[in-house]
């Protein structure tokens, strides 16, 4: 087991997220963010926020394939449109879970992207980019934290490949110790020995996950660190209890050129874990934006009378097809 300093264990704790965050030091003292034991509220609430996270995902995916193509978008753009699409689809829109965090090239290998301008700044995002994604929604008081990280037009940068593999594996190795009874500082040490074995240890600057519910950030904190507990918390070295919400979110992080998150949420349950953000791709595949990511089909301008295209998401298409033949086919039993 290795030990982090006291800063390090703040990586994950920033203001950058949420006045939230305060609540977390004062867990020291006895006093919780989120209510403790069982609350089906709150895990329905919780997979909600997921769904809707998922859709935020794919909308910055899918702004990232239009930079491909060729159109002109900044980070704070792409935020703005994620924001939109989250709170038309039952977000808060008045309690964010965090500022929408896009952290496109150099700005990606910091942790949360742009400090001056809370994660997603002015700067335009490229053609070749590495984009870090960090978002979350909150429905009825709770939230998600998902992270996804994405290359413009792929890439053949063996460092890059490598790190993003590092990364995605160094998560799953922790997936089969996420349940109850584990010491919560395991999947940070499961994570933290794989990178180091790949080569980037001195690139992983924080710890591998932690608590979410009402605040983005609450115990317990991920972290083989305990050399000082952090304003008196040592929930590091305590168990993971039933009825817990974690996150896992490895990263690497190279100065100045790019950085790796994947981040998932969890909730930890009787029969292990729920996996609430499965269904969110995160392979090499999802992370290389290809042109041939996004299909076009054929519209009418109808103001104008000529035809035109617009891409839809591979797979749109075929799913509304299946729709349409089982309606009609029910129909015809009728």
């Amino acid at each position: 087991m290795r030990l982090l300093t006291v800063g390090i264990l703040l990586i994950l704790l920033s203001p950058l997220t949420t006045a939230c965050e305060t609540e977390v030091a004062r867990a020291a003292n006895g006093f919780f963010p989120s209510p403790t034991g069982i609350s089906p509220d709150k895990d329905e609430s919780i997979r909600e926020t997921t769904r809707i996270a998922g859709l935020g995902q794919e909308t910055a995916r899918y702004m990232l394939w239009e930079v491909l193509m060729g159109a002109n978008y900044s980070e704070r753009e792409i935020a703005d449109e994620v924001d939109r699409v989250m709170v038309e689809a039952g977000s808060n829109p008045n309690w964010q879970s965090f500022e929408t965090i896009i952290a496109s090239g150099a700005n990606g290998a910091i942790p949360h992207g742009d400090g001056d301008f809370d994660g997603a700044g002015p700067k335009i995002v490229e053609i070749g980019d590495v984009v870090v994604v960090d978002l979350g929604a909150r429905v009825n008081d709770w939230v998600s934290d998902v992270t996804r990280t994405y290359v413009v037009g792929g890439t053949e940068n063996e460092t890059i490949i490598s790190s993003y593999m590092a990364v995605y594996d160094a998560q799953n190795l922790t997936f089969p110790v996420i349940e109850a009874g584990t010491p919560a500082w395991l999947p940070d040490d499961i994570a933290r020995t794989h990178i180091e074995e790949q080569g980037y240890g001195d690139l992983f600057i924080h710890s591998v996950g932690h608590g979410f519910g009402v605040c983005v950030h609450e115990p317990p904190l991920l972290s083989s660190g305990t050399d000082d507990p952090l304003f008196g918390l040592t929930y590091n070295q305590q168990p993971l209890m039933v009825y817990d919400a974690i996150t896992i979110e490895p990263g690497i992080y190279h100065d100045g050129w790019f950085g790796i998150r994947i981040e998932d949420d969890f909730l930890v349950n009787q029969e292990g874990h729920e996996f609430l953000t499965e269904d969110i791709p995160r392979d090499l595949a999802w992370f290389m934006i290809m042109e041939e990511d996004f299909n076009e089909v054929q519209t009418k301008d109808v103001e104008n009378g000529e035809d035109s295209v617009l891409p839809y998401p591979v797979g749109v298409l075929e799913i509304s097809l299946i729709i349409a033949f089982v309606a009609f086919t029910k129909r015809d039993e009728e």
